[in-house]
């Protein structure tokens, strides 16, 4: 990856997912051929005498982005053109750097309103609902973050000019920053992302994080001393001035921050690769990969499950922290050092290729916003330059970019994307289900391991889409990185704003769910899962069965003594509508988070309920089955933000044990749901359910022991046995 694009598609906490669909068979090959791969760890040394650049790009994929500039096609000129273009941008600016280093974006929100602010000017920001104007630090800051961000975009953009056109005063801008900087690192204040008094190892002075410095030393710094250092605008005491004023402190403050299991040691480690070949220090680059607590070595066997997952159980952070891969892998590339080889790197790339969902995004669990299948092409260039594995193709860039360019690979018309198929994945804990119809239904489920600071209280959540729309949805995380406000904690974080159950009106405590059974063919896949860590001495089973024209969700809780539980649905729309559910409410201080609820209606029925979903080209139909004294109550609840809404359901009941089964049926606009009844109910043993279609009727049985089957018309489709 060239170090600007890295920067581009990674940066900061919004490095959005990116993957790719590919057949359920043929992706279980490729994991084959990744699990019998044989590895060894190349040689960790250094070219002597180090030729620069060396880390940036090598001699061949210099030549390959110059020949796009001088003799290329049309439209691979116009992709190295945009390049100089922005260094041309950086030029005519002036180079006026902040009095001090930048702050975290969680800053830059209203206290009061748990809003991102809007700016006025770099020292005025005011909230959009209170109008309130805040001034000075941490805000001021966060201003200055952006300002430090363009200045080290224009240094790696005239850095790169330099390299393609060799005229000097793109060599030497770059060196103007580098050299600006380099003054003064040690001076900017040291500061932490949470501003304490404290010393503390997380901050940085350039940034608030060592997370962040290390993302600019590997990401831009590094490479763009690299691509100049050569150039001959830099004098030996320039050069010593940058080495011993920027390289050395920014590289010991990062090693300072010894992360271990995390996405920043991954950033680190990446920085530390890079700061090292620039210093001409092999310890940092065989530190960044072989430390046994921290390096690439150790992160590849703890922090990535066997099925590939990044152990934060987050789409937006297993891309975030594959970017940080990809900065650590193709500098050591350059070397001589194969790091893609390493097997939970490959499986770390190919594991997402199953979990597009119809939108092209994929499915949101924990701190994400909208990761999407379109934005892997960063990724996915690497990998392919890696593997060239011929799954990856339908996915790449049709166009020429900058790093297909550099990479030499041949843009062409990609063949289709293949069909997906239901799949499941026992260690990253998730399952999806795909029906084919005309509903083109999907949903997901989520029951692996806690994610730590990026993971929610969300276990056996689930998602739901339909005819190619999001419908069943969970919130991430607020897209203004709200981190330290209660919204975070009291929401998104939170189980009631997920599709899950909730005990005596509290979130789950920090959780792992197993699978029990699991079984799909084309028209039909079912899921059973259970958790008996979320709620002490409670036991939740739930089975998500899939047609291809609705969704049975079953839940069934036992648990010691007299328990409240509380069944939550969440759907995009714009209204929720709910006969059982007429009279208007306050939020009941009792249930987490219920201080984020708006329109909250409530009621009380013993009948079956009946719920509606509306504001698009596509209603929801929910059908839960009746129970004595089921509670109702429709609300809406904070999505993207807090003036972001989205309607929700929940059903409440109480006893030693409680059981929801419900229907979720997606259906056009203009048109009338299938389903008219749905009955639950125990047979010797096994919970049945029966739902009323038409004429027809299809049913359900689930047993003791997680086994299911599934019969339309008397005709059994479906059978699974415990895993």
């Amino acid at each position: 990856m060239t170090i600007r694009t890295s920067l581009r598609v990674y940066r900061g906490l919004r490095w959005l997912a990116a993957a790719l669909a590919v057949v359920a068979a043929f992706s279980s090959a490729i994991r084959s051929r990744v699990d019998a791969s044989e590895w060894k760890l190349s040689e960790i040394k250094l070219p002597s005498p180090l030729k620069h650049p060396i880390i940036a790009c090598t001699d061949d994929e210099l030549q390959r982005l110059r020949s796009a500039w001088k003799n290329g096609s049309k439209n691979e000129k116009a992709v190295v053109d945009e390049m100089i273009r922005d260094a041309d941008r950086a030029l005519a600016r002036p180079l006026e750097f902040p009095p001090r280093g930048g702050q975290h974006n969680q800053w830059y929100q209203c206290e009061k309103c748990q809003l991102a602010l809007r700016t006025v000017d770099d020292t005025h920001h005011r909230c959009p609902k209170c109008a309130t104007v805040y001034t000075g630090e941490p805000y001021d800051d966060v201003i200055f973050a952006r300002a430090h961000s363009r200045i080290l975009s224009g240094m790696e953009s005239a850095a790169w000019a330099w390299a393609v056109t060799q005229d000097r005063k793109y060599a030497e801008f770059a060196a103007r920053a580098l050299l600006g900087y380099s003054q003064r690192y040690r001076e900017y204040p040291y500061h932490t992302a949470d501003r304490s008094a404290k010393p503390g190892r997380t901050g940085g002075h350039l940034a608030e994080q060592t997370l962040n410095e290390s993302s600019i030393l590997g990401g831009q710094i590094a490479p763009a001393y690299d691509l100049i250092c050569d150039s001959g605008v830099l004098s030996a005491a320039d050069q010593e001035a940058i080495r011993s004023g920027l390289l050395i402190p920014m590289i010991e403050n990062i090693d300072k921050n010894k992360a271990g299991k995390s996405n920043w040691q991954s950033y680190h480690n990446a920085a530390m690769l890079a700061g090292g070949v620039m210093l001409g220090d092999v310890g940092w680059v065989r530190k960044a990969i072989a430390d046994p607590k921290n390096g690439f070595l150790f992160q590849m066997g703890e922090s990535v499950t066997t099925d590939g997952m990044w152990y934060e159980n987050s789409w937006g952070y297993h891309s975030y922290t594959l970017g940080a891969m990809v900065m650590l892998a193709e500098p050591a590339r350059r070397l001589g050092i194969d790091l893609y080889g390493q097997p939970s790197l490959k499986k770390m790339f190919l594991i997402p290729v199953q979990y597009g969902m119809p939108d092209g995004s994929l499915p949101r669990f924990g701190d994400d916003t909208h990761s999407t299948v379109s934005g892997a092409a960063g990724h996915l260039e690497f990998a392919w330059n890696a593997y060239h594995d011929s799954a990856m193709l339908p996915y790449l860039s049709s166009r020429p970019t900058w790093n297909a360019i550099m990479l030499g690979r041949e843009v062409g018309r990609p063949p289709a994307a293949p069909q997906l198929e239901s799949t499941v994945f026992p260690a990253a804990g998730h399952a999806i289900l795909r029906s084919k119809g005309g509903a083109g239904l999907v949903s997901a489920i989520t029951f692996g391991p806690y994610g730590g600071f990026h993971g929610h209280f969300d276990k056996l959540s689930f998602v739901f889409f339909g005819r190619g729309t999001e419908l069943g949805v969970d919130p991430g995380r607020a897209r203004s990185q709200a981190y330290r406000l209660p919204i975070h904690s009291r929401w998104y974080k939170a189980t009631l704003s997920h599709n899950t159950i909730l005990v005596d009106r509290k979130s789950q405590s920090p959780a792992a769910g197993r699978l029990e059974c699991f079984a799909a063919n084309d028209q039909y896949a079912a899921v059973v899962v259970l958790c008996t860590e979320a709620y002490p001495k409670v036991q939740h089973r739930r089975a998500l069965c899939q047609t291809p024209d609705y969704l049975i969700v079953l839940d069934d809780l036992t648990g010691t003594g007299e328990h409240t539980y509380d069944w939550v649905y969440h759907n995009r729309g714009k209204t929720v509508e709910c006969e059982a559910a007429g009279a208007t409410a306050e939020a009941d201080k009792s249930l987490a988070g219920s201080e984020f609820l708006e329109n909250i209606r409530t009621g009380t029925t013993s009948d079956d309920v009946h719920v509606r979903f509306t504001g698009g080209e596509v209603s929801t139909h929910v059908l839960l089955d009746g129970a004595a004294g089921t509670g109702m109550l429709t609300a809406d609840g904070p999505e993207g933000s807090v003036v972001d809404r989205a309607p929700m359901m929940m059903a409440t009941r109480r006893g030693a044990s409680a059981r929801f089964a419900a229907v979720l049926e997606p259906v056009a606009d203009g048109q009338s749901p299938l389903i008219s009844r749905l009955e639950c109910s125990d047979e010797q043993g096994s919970i049945r359910i029966v739902v009323t279609r038409g004429q027809s009727s299809d049913l359900l049985e689930i047993g003791s022991d997680g086994s299911l089957s599934l019969a339309v018309d008397q005709k059994t489709v479906l059978v699974g046995r415990r895993q």
